[in-house]
């Protein structure tokens, strides 16, 4: 692998497995930190997570088939600045959301309204993966 980077002939296909491989790491060893039972972790803690991990590993798969797979190019390029531009109006969608929801649903007990903010960002982060996604279907288009 060191020759092929040496010759800048390291493939598409072969950079996007290191990047998921890296990726899937980092994101289950979050999972299973706040996943282990030394802590009282309820069902929505759980889900929670592992649906982060799962959705997470989907998500960047759709995005490199929407680059164009193993016969795109520049998929890490084209991802790390989309992701942080598009990430970051997210984020904020998330926090004005999480706001609505505790403000909309004061009343309505607290498992409910988590249960409600975790469905809630679910939808939020597969927005996100689509927009993205659109962004890199785009660009690959135009080649």
């Amino acid at each position: 692998m060191r020759e092929q980077l040496r010759a800048n002939a390291l493939s598409e296909a072969a950079t996007f497995a290191y990047f998921l491989t890296i990726t899937a790491f980092d994101w289950l060893q979050f999972t299973l930190i706040t996943t282990t039972p030394h802590t009282d972790v309820g069902l929505r803690t759980t889900v929670n997570a592992w649906a982060t991990f799962v959705m997470t590993i989907a998500g960047v798969i759709y995005l490199y088939v929407r680059n164009g797979g193993p016969t795109g190019r520049q998929f890490l390029y084209r991802y790390f600045p989309l992701s942080v531009t598009v990430g970051w109006k997210f984020v904020i969608a998330i926090f004005i959301v999480m706001w609505l929801i505790d403000l909309v649903l004061s009343g309505i007990g607290e498992e409910i309204r988590g249960w409600i903010s975790t469905l809630a960002l679910i939808a939020l982060n597969v927005g996100m993966f689509g927009r993205i996604g659109a962004h890199l279907a785009s660009l690959a288009r135009h080649e």
